[in-house]
């Protein structure tokens, strides 16, 4: 089984000439579309897929974990937080060995027949299981085994998507290693960066490096694999060009009397825990980060932002004099968004009625009295605040007039698993998945988003001895595990 995060149809056949190995499966196998979860995203897609169910019912709604607490004591979700038999433990149940290899969300390492080596989300020197085969992979490879890129963090493109490239080919050599040297039934390796660089970069070049870099790995993975081998390849979901905004739910809810703010930022960062583990650090988002350095855009902005400050205008509030002054198509482009997060305000979690509290989760959570520690709705006003919640977000329109949702619903209306409980009481889905969901206050309710973000479906392709047909028009994450 080869994972690749994000892979989509689309991308693989426009890059169609360059993609031998790819193309070469599709011809030989069989294929669908794959839906993937709900909320669609690396953190609860991925512990879907090897589980073989949904968020509901493993426990995983996002990258972070809030336990009883609230966002600012958040911590990024772990192999610890999904509560659900992976497809390798069946196998180790009946002394079937495997070897996992890079698969988000499985540290820390658990014992198993054979090896595993945890992927996104690890600290990059985070051990293998056993801790020996890290080692002797090293041995053998003559070179440290690295989850991340060398250049993960790099503010300089090129130099980025070159570490992604070699990323990749490292991760080719280093899976070729492992089936070769261990016995295994199930072979698992994942790649993230074919998600990661569409994220980092909107330039087609740098896709088809990375796309064509992943090619490789598979061919590779094959070669070892023989022909009588059962080969799968599956994404968590898919990959498309954004055309909508990012929306600011919390903002919207503060102007209906749902959140309080504070002054800055507040709430576990993805960016600042990523940047930690790839230092090899704890991703505790109360440990102090080092703040980068301002861009000249930056500076100018803050020029021009102190300047309004000065003036009497907080810089939280930006976009709404810009609206007012007509000015905010204008503004969305000159202002960095690294400049407005800084600039941005806080949710007060504790005082606040309802929050989202994470975008990924795609959800608002009410504050509720005998639940959150520190909850103000009582339990009386619940079902009345969720008819509200659900009411505003329906009503929701771009600047254009579109919806901004596809549907709202309750979160029962989603799930029906035993960790229900811990999602988000209000659930959305942007329409299309072409609006990107942000937990910021900035004064805004929309701003201009990335060029590309997540789609729904993701891929599957599979050839081998018992993949002689597929009825299916298309498939469920889940189904891949039996």
């Amino acid at each position: 089984m080869v994972g690749f995060d994000a892979l989509d149809f689309r991308h693989d056949e426009a890059f169609a000439e360059e993609l031998p190995n790819f193309a070469a499966l599709r011809d030989e196998g069989v294929e669908a579309p794959l839906e993937s979860t709900f909320p669609p995203w690396t953190g609860s897609a991925w512990p879907s897929m090897y589980t073989g169910v949904d968020p509901s019912h493993h426990g995983v709604y996002s990258f972070f974990d809030y336990g009883d607490g609230y966002p600012d004591e958040a911590r990024p979700v772990s192999r610890n937080e999904v509560d659900a038999p992976a497809l390798w433990n069946y196998l180790s149940a009946r002394g079937e060995p495997s070897v996992v290899m890079n698969v988000p969300i499985t540290h820390p390492a658990e014992s198993i027949e054979g090896v595993l080596f945890p992927g996104y989300l690890a600290s990059e020197d985070e051990p293998s299981s056993p801790p020996s085969a890290r080692e002797d992979l090293e041995e053998r490879l003559g070179e440290p085994y690295r989850i991340y890129a060398e250049h993960e963090l790099a503010k300089d493109r090129k130099k980025k998507v070159d570490s992604y490239v070699d990323l990749v080919d490292h991760r080719r050599r280093a899976a070729v290693a492992l089936l070769e040297d261990h016995d295994w039934t199930l072979g698992f390796v994942q790649v993230q960066k074919t998600d990661s660089v569409f994220h980092s970069s909107p330039d087609r070049e740098d896709h088809r490096r990375v796309y064509e870099a992943a090619d490789e790995l598979l061919g590779a993975v094959r070669e070892v694999a023989g022909d009588d081998t059962n080969v799968i390849v599956c994404s968590d979901h898919g990959m498309k060009a954004l055309s909508g905004y990012q929306v600011y739910p919390n903002e919207l809810l503060e102007r209906e009397g749902f959140v309080e703010t504070v002054s800055g930022t507040s709430g576990a960062s993805l960016p600042e825990a990523k940047s930690r583990l790839v230092n090899g650090e704890s991703a505790d988002p109360d440990a102090e980060t080092e703040s980068s350095t301002p861009t000249l855009a930056d500076r100018a902005a803050s020029t021009l932002l102190s300047g309004l400050t000065a003036a009497g205008v907080p810089p939280g509030r930006l976009y709404t004099v810009a609206q007012r002054a007509g000015l905010e198509p204008l503004v969305r482009r000159l202002v960095p968004k690294s400049f407005l997060t800084s600039a941005n305000r806080g949710v007060n979690w504790r005082e606040s009625r309802a929050y989202c509290r994470a975008g990924s989760e795609l959800g608002v959570r009410v504050n509720l009295e005998g639940r959150e520690r520190d909850g103000v709705v009582p339990e009386s006003e619940y079902e009345s605040v969720r008819d509200e919640l659900i009411e505003l977000f329906e009503a929701l329109e771009t600047p254009e007039g579109e919806p901004v949702f596809e549907w709202v619903k309750r979160r029962e209306e989603v799930y029906d698993g035993p960790y229900t409980e811990d999602a988000a009481d209000v659930l959305f889905m942007p329409a299309d998945l072409q609006n990107v969901v942000m937990t910021s206050v900035v004064g805004t309710l929309f701003a201009d988003t990335a060029a590309y973000g997540h789609a729904l479906h993701g891929t599957f392709v599979a050839d081998g001895p018992s993949f002689d047909a597929l009825d299916a028009e298309s498939l469920s994450l889940t189904d891949v595990t039996p």
